[in-house]
């Protein structure tokens, strides 16, 4: 009896960490996701409530998609007419966000020595105009947190470097209105073609190229779409289209901390790094907002887009939502960008 307990036992001993181990198993979508029934503590409703309320501050009135991963499965999905799982929207400033995370992978890469490297380095023939001198000390992280002092959106001359020869070039001299890291100033145009001209010369490629190398592919996310400048360069600031789905693989990397299927995409520690050091909504990391939706889900991190395009990651639950929006139209863009939206 003795001998038989004891066997029993090893049995017992041998198989809790193997049912752990399987527990514990990181599901990767392939080129379908899994499905699974939401579990009884997620409420999509009462969610998409608090979503839609928030997106109104971009003038996201209409809810076109709006999905729910926990645990790597698609627990939720839904779309309004005319919108459906294959179908491409765009992301306006979410397109910041794949930006920050392209920055990490040329940091991973050795393009880019760290996001204390100055600016100035990679545009060494730029001119700083007279009382501009504080150019000179602004650094990638002030690019990446909006406190390079660039021009912010509301302001005439933040998109014009666009139409420039080279837009990198024309972003990095436009007058600064602050010094770097005096304030916090949004800056889809000067701020963001600036540091997509840094990720182009250090790597040689255009960025879209790059990310499809580095980051859709391994991914799978064979929906993006992304705008360029006059210059062939990639837009920062807005421009990438992609399905809600992929938006979802983007969400699960930041979630898995910025690895996929045993394959490091961004750099150790580049997840944390990157998250806002607060969650309140109007608070700031590298390119990602925090995102006070709901206490019960625990601290939270999003992309977001005008209009209401979100990728929200919650850490703490094994969850990433994503919603899709869109706005009532008559709303004006400044024309450069109207122009490269394709209005």
């Amino acid at each position: 009896m003795k001998k038989f307990l004891s066997i029993l036992l090893c049995a017992v001993m041998l198989a809790v960490p193997l049912a752990l181990t399987a527990q514990a198993e990181t599901i990767w979508p392939g080129q379908t996701f899994e499905t699974a029934k939401k579990p009884g503590w997620v409420h999509p409703l009462p969610m998409r409530a608090q979503y839609f309320y928030r997106s109104m501050v971009s003038g996201g009135f209409w809810t076109d998609s709006f999905l729910i991963m926990h645990e790597g499965k698609i627990v939720y999905e839904s779309y309004k007419p005319g919108q459906n799982a294959e179908k491409p929207h765009a992301m306006n400033s979410v397109t910041k966000s794949v930006v920050s995370a392209l920055v990490g992978i040329a940091i991973k890469d050795g393009y880019i020595g760290s996001v204390q490297d100055k600016v100035m380095d990679y545009y060494p023939e730029a001119v700083i105009a007279p009382g501009q001198e504080s150019k000179r000390n602004m650094t990638i992280e002030h690019l990446l947190t909006m406190t390079a002092g660039l021009p912010g959106d509301v302001m005439e001359n933040c998109f014009t470097c666009l139409d420039a020869e080279d837009a990198g070039l024309a972003a990095f001299e436009t007058p600064q209105v602050s010094a770097p890291g005096e304030q916090f100033i949004y800056s889809s145009g000067a701020s963001m073609q600036c540091l997509v001209g840094i990720v182009e010369r250090a790597t040689g490629k255009n960025l879209f190229a790059y990310a499809q190398e580095k980051l859709f592919g391994p991914l799978g996310m064979t929906s993006v779409a992304w705008l360029a400048a006059a210059d062939g360069s990639s837009t920062g600031g807005f421009g990438i289209s992609m399905t809600s789905r992929d938006m979802l693989r983007f969400g699960y990397l930041y979630l898995n901390d910025g690895m996929w299927d045993g394959q490091r995409i961004l750099p150790e520690g580049w997840v944390e790094q990157s998250k806002p050091k607060e969650a309140e909504n109007k608070a700031y990391g590298y390119l990602f907002w925090g995102s006070k939706i709901d206490k019960k889900l625990g601290a939270s991190y999003a992309a977001r887009g005008m209009y209401g395009q979100v990728i929200c990651v919650y850490p703490e639950k094994d969850l990433v939502v994503v919603r899709t929006g869109s706005g009532f139209l008559g709303r004006r863009e400044p024309d450069v960008v109207r122009k490269y939206m394709g209005e």
